[in-house]
């Protein structure tokens, strides 16, 4: 396996790691990992553990590409929170899929999303504005305003008005937040936008998990699948929310829907 660690040059130059099954790969499929909120030695950029780490391997066995990278204001991309939106997420997925195919590694066909939790709202987010990805593999999905807490984004904002109306934060799942936050996530919730998602797409459910991201890969599915787009759901006993109990099978799951995806691409 070759590595290579940098940063973007467009952008919020993101923090990269891109893994090879060999250095000169060329035009191999890719998956892009979209790693959630995460505690500062969590990111994706510095630690791949648990089912991501089983993904990556399992991808450079089967002659795939993965790349982690630390989106806008996690970890070594030093963003200032106060500019933190899911939409700033879903430009940093684009922006590291426009380096995938700039640099010759692959093309668009090939190249999609392995995603968890808040990390599955950036897959969805850039396939809804930009409809470049192939496949999106989605675990402990987030799509809903029930992010975080009953009332998501939404009621937390109203609880706060005053602050943020006056320029002032708040802190929200351990990050100090804007009002640009909750206003991008108000106007652009990705379980409005589904119509616009139309690569294949694997909801990956832990059984373990909470209610609300339950809901929301049911939720996903269900919308998806009613749209006709190529869809899955799996619900995974004894996964909790990142899956890490079931890596092993997360990893299988995931190169299986992958290969499938892109078979007719190749």
């Amino acid at each position: 396996m070759y590595k290579k660690f940098f940063r973007l040059d467009s952008g919020d130059k993101n923090f990269c790691r891109l893994y090879l099954p060999h250095k000169d790969a060329k035009n191999i499929p890719v998956i892009i990992y979209c790693h959630g909120w995460t505690k500062p030695i969590l990111g994706g950029g510095r630690i791949i553990g648990g089912a991501p780490k089983q993904v990556r391997n399992a991808a450079i066995k089967n002659g795939m590409a993965f790349i982690s990278f630390d989106q806008f204001g996690e970890y070594r991309t030093w963003g200032d929170n106060r500019y933190f939106t899911h939409e700033r997420w879903g430009e940093g997925v684009n922006n590291v899929f426009e380096y995938i195919v700039e640099s010759g590694l692959s093309r668009q066909g090939l190249i999609g999303c392995f995603g968890i939790s808040s990390g599955t709202t950036a897959a969805f987010r850039m396939e809804q504005k930009y409809g470049k990805l192939a496949f999106i593999v989605s675990v402990a999905t987030a799509i809903s305003n029930n992010i975080i807490n009953p009332g998501g984004p939404r009621q937390f904002y109203l609880d706060h008005k005053d602050i943020l109306d006056n320029g002032g934060l708040v802190k929200y799942c351990n990050k100090k937040l804007s009002k640009l936050f909750f206003e991008d996530d108000d106007k652009n919730l990705c379980i409005e936008h589904m119509d616009k998602v139309k690569c294949p797409t694997y909801f990956l459910q832990g059984e373990k998990d909470n209610d609300r991201r339950k809901k929301d890969a049911l939720d996903g599915y269900e919308i998806l699948k009613s749209n006709g787009v190529p869809t899955e759901y799996m619900l995974v006993e004894g996964g909790g929310h990142g899956l890490n109990e079931r890596a092993k099978l997360c990893a299988e799951k995931t190169i299986e829907f992958v290969k499938k995806a892109i078979d007719k691409k190749l």
